[in-house]
């Protein structure tokens, strides 16, 4: 999922309750699970029972709409190909206790 609150975006994925990393706090599993700027949020969303991973683009060298002076700013479609890569990787981690 692709969200922007206005001043920047933010990517966030989920795991079901079955993952091993379902319930677990992000900093917890930030060395396994490489993203923009590292993972910085983990919990319940909505109405959804599995739980979620997020990470944000407003990092020094990102532009947000708070900061004009970051260089980069993130179309849609980069986020959406960092959420697929988050989503393999933890794919890799299915199956381990």
């Amino acid at each position: 999922m692709v969200i922007s609150f206005g001043t920047h975006p933010c990517g966030y994925v989920s795991v079901p309750r079955n993952h091993p990393f379902y319930d677990k706090d992000y900093w917890d599993i930030d060395d396994r699970i490489k993203v923009h700027g590292g993972l910085t949020y983990s919990g319940k969303m909505g109405e959804s029972n599995d739980f979620w991973f997020g990470w944000d683009y407003a990092h020094a060298d990102d532009y947000t709409y708070l900061s004009t002076t970051g260089d980069k700013r993130w179309t849609t479609q980069e986020i959406v190909d960092e959420c697929l890569d988050v989503i393999q990787q933890f794919q890799s981690y299915e199956g381990e206790k």
